[in-house]
């Protein structure tokens, strides 16, 4: 950038000449109203959304632009006694997704709408994702007329930095502070969206900082708040894959996030074993998961202590094992994270030496026999065993599974015949 650029870009929206003046004058003549666009989360100013890529900053960023082109409050419960702090000023919203095709925009247009079935799309809400370079006489001059020809704007969302270094000639601290600037002469929010950590340089050229991260259930996001305007904060937030509506994850949500992301939680070898007692609706015992997915059955006693300790399981009577009440309500959405599962079946579950593991059949009269006979059943009774036991078998769709009863003998009532 030449002296002259530089000279023309500093002098553009800059701040009027102001003598030195004193505290009883400032206020009462102050013409400036400073109205958050989102109450206790974006203020009036230049505030970078950071986060890893693929960590939901688009469909937050929508969301924020849907709350304030409706004036609704953001991460509202569909509960019409919830309440929180987070209301929106009712005004203009517009989005500069340079990094997204006209298809991509249709995309985030169906998912916002689909959160609010039968209400019309708001007229104060404007997407593009195209302009020109930013220079005094095109693209910023062409920004600053829609901004006075729209005196109630109150959100400018760019998406991402990395796709406006194109059209700006400078680096991105003078790209930043020009953007600042531009803020501060219209007395809006402009939210950056940019591919970074939470520690990176560029905090120290803005405003205010949001950092959104992706938590191990995919569903579910981290936004730690920074700026100097607010009291630094952190919201564990869901929204779902259909449509973007972001809302405060509930005490349970987060008793559980807090629980499957321990410290190697959610292993392959774990998740295969909470698909299997999720699938199977019931407890299990140790032979049990042995036989599903034919892994060594010493270590699959060791794995599931660890995954009591863990409180990913817990134990019922006679050594079986179900989900833990800490993390049931996440499974669900964490199999569905998960859909490539290990084929299992379980079949002839033989009994192992350990009491617990063994499956006792309620009647002995599986098979005909006479009263002569009862010392040859006795030696073998294996056989009769094989006959009580119950088979399982699982297919590739999650949650579709099939119990079979025995093939002779009175079945066991805690076994019941289940289609996909």
């Amino acid at each position: 950038m030449t002296k002259f650029d530089q000279q023309a870009y500093a002098n553009l929206f800059a701040r009027p000449f102001m003598p030195f003046t004193g505290l009883n004058d400032l206020i009462p003549n102050s013409p400036i109203t400073n109205i958050w666009p989102i109450q206790n989360l974006l203020p009036t100013g230049l505030t970078l959304l950071s986060g890893e890529s693929r960590s939901g900053k688009t469909s937050f960023a929508l969301q924020l632009m849907l709350n304030v082109a409706q004036g609704m409050c953001s991460f509202a419960d569909d509960s019409p006694d919830d309440s929180q702090p987070f209301t929106s000023a009712r005004g203009r919203a517009f989005y500069l997704g340079l990094d997204h095709s006209l298809l991509r925009l249709h995309e985030f247009r169906s998912r916002l709408l689909a959160a609010q079935p039968g209400t019309p799309p708001p007229n104060n809400l404007f997407l593009t994702n195209t302009w020109t370079p930013l220079t005094p006489t095109e693209g910023l001059h062409e920004l600053q007329s829609w901004l006075t020809n729209s005196p109630d704007t109150r959100l400018l969302v760019i998406d991402n930095l990395a796709s406006l270094r194109s059209l700006f000639k400078g680096n991105d601290r003078e790209l930043l502070a020009l953007l600042r600037r531009l803020a501060e002469q219209y007395n809006i929010s402009i939210l950056v969206l940019h591919t970074c950590k939470r520690s990176s340089s560029l905090t120290a050229s803005v405003d205010h900082h949001l950092h959104l991260k992706r938590l191990p259930v995919s569903n579910y996001y981290h936004l730690d708040v920074l700026g100097s305007s607010l009291a630094p904060f952190s919201l564990t937030l869901h929204c779902p894959t259909s449509h973007i509506h972001f809302r405060h994850a509930s005490l349970a949500e987060s008793l559980a996030l807090s629980t499957l992301s321990a410290h190697k939680a959610l292993t392959p070898e774990r998740l295969a074993i909470l698909h299997l007692i999720h699938t199977c609706d019931q407890p299990l015992s140790p032979a049990q998961v042995t036989a599903a997915l034919s892994l060594d059955y010493a270590c699959v006693r060791q794995l599931l202590s660890k995954m009591v300790k863990a409180n990913l399981l817990t134990t019922v009577s006679h050594g079986h094992y179900t989900l833990h009440p800490f993390i049931k309500p996440l499974v669900p959405e964490l199999l569905a994270q998960h859909p490539c599962q290990p084929k299992f079946e379980i079949a002839h579950i033989l009994p192992s030496p350990d009491s617990e593991d063994t499956l006792i059949p309620e009647s002995s009269n599986a098979t005909e026999s006479s009263p002569d006979d009862s010392s040859n059943s006795a030696q073998t009774p294996d056989t009769t065993i094989l006959e009580s036991q119950t088979r399982i078998a699982h297919n590739l769709t999650p949650h579709s599974y099939t119990l079979l009863t025995p093939k002779s003998g009175n079945p066991d009532p805690n076994q019941l015949n289940r289609n996909p």
